[in-house]
């Protein structure tokens, strides 16, 4: 997951600093200062996709901007023995983190990891559901957005449920509530103007309404609100290839 920090980790289809060895070690301790609930949000994404393939022994399920893997941990808890995951994610250096950890949850033997953008993973067989959290954001104009979402129905089955979490619209207040927050928890005031300066020339996208005719015309339907944190909301949707615009 790749939305905590304003360093990004996709941008014009290739990779920038901010997502390395430098950085991955600390990443989740960033992520759960940088986005109030994070916690909560991983487990209310696993929730999401369980209820919605309920009932499957089996289902294989991608993750892209998948990071340190730390939005795959609650599985662990929801009895789906049967499950596995592909995680994509540029930066190696956070695939490693993700492989230790999920090693150590006992999960590394059902889920492959792929390091590179989302159009290098080698095709299978489709998904029937997909993860994608952080990411749109951080992808630079409409059309790369819409291809990165294509990118990923592409590879689902009809039906498949999508669960999607992106920073929507650049509220002053809104922003000026988040880094309140974190200045309370000790981040400097220069570091508070940098982030401030890069949310509003990363353009994410500017509202609800934007955010669900661009999933319209790729096919994503019936989006619902799931998760919000100030300016970061996450929607459960289902991917219908006849409803593509």
């Amino acid at each position: 997951m790749s939305h905590e920090h304003p360093a990004s980790s996709v941008h014009h289809h290739h990779v920038v600093p901010g997502f390395g060895a430098d950085r991955a070690a600390h990443y989740d301790t960033q992520a759960s200062l940088n986005l109030a609930g994070a916690q909560a949000l991983y487990e209310i994404g696993v929730s999401a996709l369980t209820a919605q393939l309920d009932g499957q022994d089996a289902a294989s399920l991608l993750f892209v901007g998948l990071g340190t893997g730390a939005e795959l941990v609650p599985y662990t808890r929801f009895n789906v023995p049967g499950w596995r995951f592909t995680g994509v994610d540029p930066s190696d250096a956070m695939l490693a983190v993700a492989r230790s950890r999920l090693e150590a949850e006992g999960m590394l033997s059902r889920t492959h990891l792929h390091v590179g953008e989302l159009h290098t993973l080698p095709p299978g067989p489709p998904f029937d559901g997909a993860q994608v959290m952080g990411v749109l954001h951080h992808v630079e104009g409409d059309e790369a957005r819409l291809e990165l979402l294509r990118e990923v129905t592409r590879r689902l089955v009809p039906g498949a449920p999508v669960v999607l979490g992106c920073r929507v619209g650049n509220d002053p207040e809104l922003m000026n509530v988040e880094l309140r927050r974190l200045r309370a928890y000790g981040v400097p005031q220069d570091a508070l103007e940098r982030r401030r300066q890069l949310f509003a020339t990363i353009r994410p996208i500017e509202s609800d309404a934007a955010l669900f005719a661009m999933l319209a015309r790729t096919g994503l339907v019936a989006p619902r609100p799931i998760f919000v944190s100030l300016q970061f909301k996450v929607f459960l949707a289902r991917f219908e290839p006849g409803a593509a615009g």
